[in-house]
């Protein structure tokens, strides 16, 4: 199997941990019980977790993401209580039975190896728990990767599923309900990015509300996501009308984004500040 074209290297990744070798993962694997499949093995040796080239699995079930594939933009390494050594917490998260080696996934969605009827080589699963949908992928993590295919922008094909039901921009009312959810899931971090900014009183609303939303992110991986949606969404409107109020959110989610743990994170940050510093 061609390994080579697996890992996206050019793009920083807040799923990539520290290098890890052989020794570490024999003893990685002693915690979780398991015997990992080779070919995770050899993936994690090269590069411990990431972004990868290929963003799709194919499948005949509808779900969040498309009604023929799940999205797969990401393969989670090995750390100490990080990658996939959190799959027990995040089993009891998730309400999830045990037996379950998390490999891909946030919020809703998750790909994860099955080890609840073995031991070594297992199947691969997928969980959309928005909408109860639990099955398998493949029968085997090989047969996943070979699998594996790019998909145009799954995000984007999300949105053009859903837009039958509620258009890209959507209303105050719709946004607010997300917020009190906490529900920061990709397709709703993509509709924050895209809201309109037209109106200053709502466009300092907008930004209370994401301030007081990252302020309770607990995952690092999440609050970098929503990072990115509140960078995106400065980016697409270099004009939008602010007043001493919206600065102040701003600086305010700056300042909070800054003292991160997360590098990619603080930089996002540092990129938010209303005045830039010099």
């Amino acid at each position: 199997m061609n390994l080579k074209s697996f890992w996206e290297k050019d793009e920083e990744s807040p799923f990539t941990l520290e290098k890890i070798d052989e020794e570490q993962i024999r003893e990685a694997e002693g915690t979780l019980g398991v015997t990992l499949p080779d070919t995770y093995k050899k993936l994690i040796l090269e590069w411990n977790g990431g972004f990868t080239v290929r963003n799709a699995f194919p499948t005949e079930r509808p779900n969040s993401w498309a009604e023929d594939h799940v999205q797969f933009d990401h393969l989670r390494g090995i750390a100490k209580d990080d990658g996939i050594m959190n799959s027990v917490q995040l089993s009891d998260e998730l309400e999830l039975p045990e037996g379950f080696v998390f490999i891909s996934g946030e919020e809703d969605t998750w790909i994860a190896m099955d080890y609840r009827e073995t031991k070594e080589h297992p199947p691969i699963h997928y969980f959309d728990l928005e909408l109860e949908v639990d099955f398998k992928l493949a029968d085997s993590f090989d047969e996943f990767v070979k699998r594996l295919y790019t998909a145009g922008d799954a995000m984007v094909e999300v949105i053009e599923i859903e837009e039958e039901a509620s258009d890209l921009y959507i209303s105050k009312e719709e946004l607010e309900h997300i917020f009190e959810r906490g529900d920061l899931r990709q397709q709703n971090l993509f509709k924050m990015a895209h809201y309109p900014m037209e109106d200053i009183e709502e466009i300092a609303w907008f930004f209370l509300r994401m301030k007081q939303c990252i302020k309770q992110i607990k995952d690092q991986h999440v609050l970098y996501e929503t990072a990115t949606a509140i960078h995106s969404n400065l980016l697409l409107n270099p004009d939008m009308p602010r007043n001493d109020r919206i600065n102040q959110e701003l600086q305010e989610i700056a300042e909070f984004l800054e003292n991160s743990e997360d590098p990619n994170t603080a930089f996002l940050g540092e990129d938010i500040h209303p005045v830039k510093k010099r």
